[in-house]
């Protein structure tokens, strides 16, 4: 998963995590809630949401994040199936928190109960050395199953999103093993309880062993991005629908990926990203070759500064599905990729289409300010009230 503010603190004030473009400054990892709304700028407007009910063949879960404070006020929790809260970090070496943030406090999760929406806790833990040294560990195993299970019953909530990722080829087995422990576990101490299993865009390393793990997964959540990002040669779509020449494979290839490993269809739900990727380029060509990446904006930054402030037109990549914006600004070029409500249309109806479980949100407040994201779930995927 990828943790994107509004305003990115300095790479050398900061604690840079293993996951893409995730920056948490040091002086901020007790902030209340009130104080991320600072931090980020969480705007103070009021959405209206259309009026609409989940509809019971399409599951909507979003993400959020601690670092977006209160944003979950403009969320339409009728709408969505389910909100994970991120998240436990787990220390490996013993299986304790890190940070479990405002878990405890966060009246997020009151109102996503009021509404029927259910309710997990993301557990993750990234990097191949904080894997493996998790994974060899059984005590540090058994120490989070228990927190987890004291941490699910204080809230009464309804599972976990285990979220690992760079797991190492040589750990397969141990992953494996793991969650198959916890699922059981968890289960035997409530069988309502639901076991959520984040899957890599490309298992590079082929560590999940679909067949062996599939009666302890209820719901697999694809992370559908990132295909392009500060890694990248050229400028790209972060979540590109379709396989390109252009830009090589996309969600159709990664999906049908999953499903021939046996994941089935209804139990997938495709992450999709509510940021982008801004890079300098060498041309405004597209491709174009990359000269340095810039940022990870939000969509509400990428609505209020470039596309309502500077009037940067916004172009579609019908090869890939996917917007894009491209720009000179002092004799440099720069390119910015992102979903819109054309691009996630064309998602979203391909993901009804092949009668998948449903859509995720990484994450859930990036839109603050905007109600069109919002607007695009209810008219896709929302059973209309009168």
């Amino acid at each position: 998963m990828s943790i994107v503010y509004s305003c990115q603190p300095k790479k050398n004030s900061s604690l840079f995590s293993s996951t893409r473009n995730t920056f948490i400054p040091n002086t901020a990892k007790n902030l209340s809630e009130k104080q991320w709304d600072s931090v980020q700028n969480t705007s103070n407007k009021i959405l209206q949401h259309p009026k609409s009910k989940r509809n019971s063949n399409n599951k909507i879960l979003g993400w959020h994040i601690y670092s977006n404070g209160t944003s979950y006020k403009n969320y339409n929790f009728k709408l969505l199936w389910g909100i994970s809260y991120f998240s436990y970090v787990i220390n490996p070496l013993t299986g304790a928190s890190k940070n479990k943030h405002h878990w405890k406090t966060t009246a997020l999760i009151d109102s996503a109960k009021v509404h029927g929406c259910k309710v997990f806790l993301s557990v993750s833990n990234f990097g191949a050395k904080s894997n493996s040294q998790f994974l060899n560990n059984t005590k540090a195993q058994e120490t989070l199953i228990n927190n987890l299970v004291e941490l699910l019953d204080y809230r009464k909530a309804d599972g976990i999103n285990i979220d690992f990722e760079g797991v190492a080829k040589k750990d397969k087995k141990l992953f494996t093993s793991f969650i198959n422990r916890i699922s059981k576990k968890l289960k035997k101490v409530n069988p309502n309880y639901l076991v959520t299993l984040c899957l890599y865009a490309n298992d590079w390393h082929r560590v999940f062993d679909i067949k062996n793990i599939q009666t302890s997964v209820d719901f697999y959540t694809l992370m559908g991005y990132d295909y392009y990002g500060n890694f990248s040669k050229i400028a790209g779509p972060i979540s590109p629908l379709k396989n390109s020449q252009k830009f090589g494979n996309g969600l159709e290839h990664s999906v049908t990926h999953y499903i021939q490993k046996g994941v089935t269809p209804a139990k997938l739900i495709v992450g999709l990203p509510y940021y982008g990727g801004e890079w300098y380029t060498k041309s405004e060509s597209v491709p174009s070759k990359v000269v340095k990446y810039k940022s990870s904006p939000t969509y509400s930054t990428i609505k209020r500064i470039y596309i309502d402030s500077l009037k940067v037109p916004v172009n579609f990549h019908a090869q890939s599905g996917a917007t894009y914006l491209s720009f000179k600004e002092n004799n440099a070029y720069r390119q910015l990729w992102f979903e819109n409500p054309k691009s996630l249309a064309l998602k979203y109806d391909w993901i009804k289409k092949n009668k998948l479980a449903g859509v995720g949100i990484w994450a859930l407040g990036y839109d603050d300010g905007y109600a069109d994201l919002w607007n695009l779930l209810s008219e896709k995927f929302s059973e209309q009230t009168p």
